[in-house]
């Protein structure tokens, strides 16, 4: 099965290579995204710009519930602006940039923290500058990309956030990673299996185990090092890829919503007609890819999005040059009708 993200090897835990890890300058690594959103609200609070739970975050729409579940610990997840948003989370879908000119204006004129997502985002840009560096706080998960246990990542504009940051960070349990990252192996790995049981049992655990994603903030050696392995060679593949994805399939029109430049892409989110969008499905699927009919903001633009149907593309390295000819192939045959 290929799904958006790559296989877990056990090969991968013994691999002592270590590229260059200039990427983290400016990132303090968490136990997970939410574990980043959750050290953000923390300091939101201790700095009293959120003051109680009636306090509201503007969220976009089609973020995972256990993200939603995060802030409301914290504050409120709203939709729309009122007197009591104090903060704006900014969602990079897939990879694809928000237009940062009309989201910064809004922002300013009503003095609110920008909390960057770039779960999907790891290098993509907006008119040249790097994602992750236009709000106040920028949040990462880098096992959204590739197998690497639970790993996020946390940076912020404010001076004093990182020692903020790290001492948090230290107070945390060294055992709560160490259910987490198990929970998260068994759940990755089960999604390999054809035994039902398993899978179910992988998913009640996993679960189970984002309760504690916002105490879990502590990263285990061998998620970093898995993160430093893989990073860098996942960037180049995908960005490779994206370009050969557009290049062969222009003729048939299912891009032409994406930018063409400064992006690296989670999944290549297509529109086809959408009477093709069953059948294309459904050849997809039959080749053993994990995909569906999703949602994407055409605006890219959380404070006025345009929602369209879109189906997934994935494109990252656990995907052989040959198995992603053969994507393509049974798109333009299926397209091309």
């Amino acid at each position: 099965m290929i799904r958006e993200v790559a296989r877990p090897r056990l090969r991968d835990l013994f691999d002592f290579h270590q590229p260059s890890a200039e990427f983290f300058k400016d990132i303090q690594l968490t136990g997970s995204g939410k574990g980043a959103l959750a050290i953000i609200l923390q300091y939101l609070y201790r700095k009293e710009i959120i003051q109680n739970k009636l306090a509201e975050v503007i969220v976009p729409d089609w973020l995972g519930y256990w993200v939603y579940n995060q802030i409301q610990s914290f504050a409120f997840p709203a939709k729309k602006y009122s007197e009591r948003t104090k903060a704006i989370m900014v969602y990079h879908q897939y990879g694809f940039p928000q237009d940062m000119d009309k989201i910064l204006d809004f922002a300013r004129d009503k003095k609110l923290i920008i909390i960057e997502d770039c779960a999907h985002a790891i290098d993509s840009s907006y008119k040249g500058k790097p994602l992750g560096t236009f709000g106040d706080f920028t949040i990462y998960s880098f096992s959204k990309w590739f197998f690497c246990f639970a790993l996020g990542g946390v940076k912020s504009k404010f001076p004093d956030f990182d020692d903020y940051a790290r001492e948090t960070i230290r107070r945390t349990p060294c055992g709560l990673t160490l259910f987490k990252d198990t929970a998260k192996f068994i759940y990755e790995k089960s999604t390999f299996s054809k035994i039902k049981i398993y899978q179910q049992s992988a998913n009640f655990f996993l679960a189970s185990s984002y309760a504690l994603y916002g105490q879990a903030l502590k990263t285990s050696c061998f998620a970093r090092r898995l993160l430093k392995q893989k990073i860098e060679q996942e960037i180049s593949l995908r960005q490779k890829r994206y370009q050969y994805f557009l290049q062969e399939t222009e003729s048939l029109g299912i891009c032409q919503h994406l930018e063409r430049e400064g992006v690296t892409p989670y999944v290549i989110p297509i529109i086809p007609k959408e009477s093709r969008m069953p059948y294309l499905l459904k050849d997809l699927i039959s080749q053993g890819i994990k995909t569906g009919i999703y949602h994407f903001d055409l605006n890219r633009n959380l404070l006025a999005p345009k929602f369209v149907k879109s189906i997934w593309i994935p494109c990252h390295r656990d995907i052989s040059d040959q198995q992603f000819e053969g994507i393509i192939s049974t798109i333009k045959k299926r397209l091309s009708t």
